[in-house]
């Protein structure tokens, strides 16, 4: 099941974001429309599983009508899972209304920003505390800013999840944000390894998300992992996004790559079969020279790491139109 961008606008500013493209400012501020909400889910309805549908924006509690979203996709048996950054306005009394219905919420939280202030770390604590066991935390490790210890200490602090997804800030295809260059992978996999260790001590493990090159830890740092419990598994196979006015993409960093109206499919499962096909003569690419021989490079383990990052220099780009 796909990702639904509920907004293209955020009450942050991450430098990070690998979502620039489509977000506000630099696109007109949108909202998904009920019709292209209740659109979507009847073209899902053809999708014989169900799999969660996962809220995102931009911020989708900024959405004006984010209760009737979630309470319609609950009518119809749709898993949720909500991805915010719990700082929003309405954020604590969602919380407090939501808290005892199968939602699962992922946190992604800069906590250790120094934009963050009092009265936003404040809420953000509440509404973590509120969600206890229902929400889990994702997070971009940079190289330049103390990120090791908060993660665990929220996670105990809060009853949460026992799991944090690790992200190495994923560039998008455009250049627009700050991603990960050159040694600065190998700082954040030491990092991360850090991290892991730390959790393990409180039976919290690592997960992470798309675009993380293998190569980018030693084999000692790789077995670490593996003895803590938080064996590094990160390929490229992304669950595609909807963006607010009903196009299909394939990644919000890919996002100016290929983009098609989700009406062009007869379901889900066609549109995913599409873009793999259009990416598949690009995926061998990886992320350096040394992908080209690698032994870790197939779809299930490594891709060399972010698509978008690989495809960037590369000339005459041919999708099908």
């Amino acid at each position: 099941m796909p990702n639904l961008m509920l907004t293209n606008w955020c009450n942050y500013k991450c430098p990070y974001c690998f979502g620039m493209d489509q977000m506000a400012p630099k696109n007109k501020a949108q909202a998904m429309s009920d019709e292209t909400f209740l659109g979507i889910l009847g073209w899902l309805d053809k999708t014989h599983y169900r799999n969660p549908i996962h809220l995102m924006g931009g911020e989708p509690t900024l959405h004006p009508k984010f209760e009737w979203i979630v309470d319609t996709l609950l009518e119809r048996d749709f898993p949720i899972t909500v991805f915010s950054n719990m700082a929003s306005d309405k954020m604590p009394v969602y919380a407090e209304k939501l808290a005892m219905l199968p939602i699962f919420w992922i946190a992604n939280i800069n906590y250790s920003s120094e934009s963050l202030t009092e009265e936003q770390r404040e809420r953000i604590e509440g509404v973590l505390h509120t969600l206890g066991k229902n929400v889990s935390l994702n997070i971009n490790i940079m190289p330049e800013v103390d990120d090791e210890d908060w993660p665990v200490e929220l996670t105990v602090k809060h009853n949460l999840a026992r799991s944090i997804k690790v992200g190495f800030a994923l560039p998008t295809y455009t250049q627009v944000n700050r991603s990960l260059e050159g040694d600065e992978y190998r700082v954040v996999a030491e990092k991360t390894v850090r991290l892991a260790q730390k959790a393990e001590k409180y039976g919290i493990k690592l997960e992470y998300e798309c675009g993380i090159p293998t190569c980018a830890f030693t084999p000692l740092q790789l077995g670490t992992l593996w003895k803590c419990g938080s064996m590094l598994q990160s390929s490229c196979c992304s669950r595609m996004d909807v963006t607010p006015d009903g196009r299909l993409i394939y990644c919000l960093p890919m996002s100016t790559v290929a983009s098609r109206p989700y009406t062009d499919f007869e379901t889900y499962d066609e549109a995913k079969n599409w873009f793999e096909t259009q990416f598949a003569p690009y995926r061998r690419l990886g992320r350096t020279f040394r992908c080209a021989t690698c032994t870790l490079m197939d779809a299930a383990h490594c891709n060399g790491g972010c698509l978008a990052k690989n495809l960037i220099g590369v000339q005459n780009i041919k999708i099908e139109k």
